[in-house]
């Protein structure tokens, strides 16, 4: 039963990363349209478009849109993270490795859904929630073993 669980949560938490990855292409692939999604949620003025903007302030423009990037490629490293370590997880069951996981995914999926939360459009909050919550399912399922487990 043990081994099931642990299998099931490296599952939830490799596909997870999967997701992440993903994630983080669909944000490179449409980042015009998500810009100007964050930009009319933070615009000095709600009429200002982000094609007028970008062209009156290019560097301005320019610093929304490497945000926006460095946004995209911190996902698409947190997935490749997540998956291999998960797939570290599946094929040895490893407590360390598990910890690492733990912690380092928390952290970086809650405050992704954090900074979403304060400027992001709707979607983007959802694709954040959606992966911050299916990590922690993947994680809590095996607690119970790697917390009895000895190092």
């Amino acid at each position: 039963m043990r081994l099931r669980e642990i299998r099931l949560g490296s599952i939830i938490t490799l596909y997870n990363g999967i997701y992440a990855i993903v994630y983080g292409l669909l944000i490179l692939i449409f980042n015009k349209i998500i810009l100007s999604q964050y930009f009319f949620r933070t615009a000095y003025s709600p009429t200002l478009k982000w094609n007028i903007f970008a062209e009156s302030f290019p560097y301005r423009a320019k610093l929304y849109s490497t945000l926006l990037l460095t946004n995209a490629f911190f996902l698409i490293s947190l997935g490749v993270f997540i998956a291999y370590l998960s797939y570290f997880i599946l094929k040895r069951k490893d407590k360390l490795a598990w910890v690492i996981l733990f912690t380092g995914g928390i952290i970086s999926w809650a405050s992704l859904f954090i900074i979403n939360l304060m400027v992001g459009s709707w979607l983007i909050r959802l694709l954040s929630f959606v992966g911050w919550i299916s990590f922690i399912v993947g994680m809590v399922i095996p607690i119970k073993y790697y917390l009895s487990k000895k190092i």
